[in-house]
């Protein structure tokens, strides 16, 4: 590219796009520095103008930085999610196929559908595996929530209409966050009664 062209292309362009060429200076040939230089004197653009902007620009880049670097952290924590979930599923089903015991035929779908949305609620709530309290309440939802799902459907299939998977993960839902905050509310009442001792 001829000078001329240079000097036409930087006079076309705003104060705003000469800043930023100015700001990545060490991509422009000796050449197109050398009429970018003269562009921003021409235009008065001053030294502390051109800080003040450079500052701006790597507060921006540093922002877009930590977003990027939290998207990727985003995509690897949903990425090792559905891993262990399909784990979880996985041991799941082969342990529900290796049992010691038969579970009557007229239980098998409560069953499978109890255990599918026992282990979606656990998983939906990880962050409280670590309570003992969490796993009872578990414990606790799964037994009313394998029951509930037998009696509402009786001679229980897959289809739709009878929203058999729904029906499960709702009653276990509702049963756990009762169970729950039953048993968090006594271990908080039994831990206040030993400090007032």
């Amino acid at each position: 590219m001829q000078i001329q062209d240079l000097i036409d292309e930087y006079r076309k362009k705003t104060d705003e796009e000469l800043l930023r060429l100015a700001h990545d200076r060490q991509q422009l040939t000796p050449e197109a520095a050398s009429v970018l230089t003269d562009e921003l004197a021409c235009r008065k653009i001053t030294s502390e103008r051109f800080k003040a902007f450079s500052k701006s620009e790597e507060r921006q880049e540093r922002k877009e930085a930590f977003r990027a670097e939290r998207h990727r952290e985003r995509t690897a924590d949903r990425l090792w999610w559905k891993i262990q979930l399909f784990a979880a599923y996985a041991i799941g089903f082969l342990i529900y196929h290796f049992l010691p015991f038969t579970i009557p035929r007229e239980w098998e779908d409560a069953a499978l559908t109890t255990f599918l949305c026992t282990v979606g609620i656990a998983f939906i709530f990880r962050e409280f595996w670590k309570r003992v309290i969490f796993w009872a309440a578990l414990a606790a939802a799964t037994v009313a929530q394998l029951w509930v799902v037998k009696v509402l459907n009786p001679g229980a299939n897959w289809h739709y209409k009878r929203a058999l998977f729904l029906t499960g993960f709702a009653v276990g839902l509702i049963i756990w966050g009762a169970t729950f905050l039953l048993l968090r509310r006594i271990y908080r009442d039994s831990n206040s009664l030993d400090v007032s001792r």
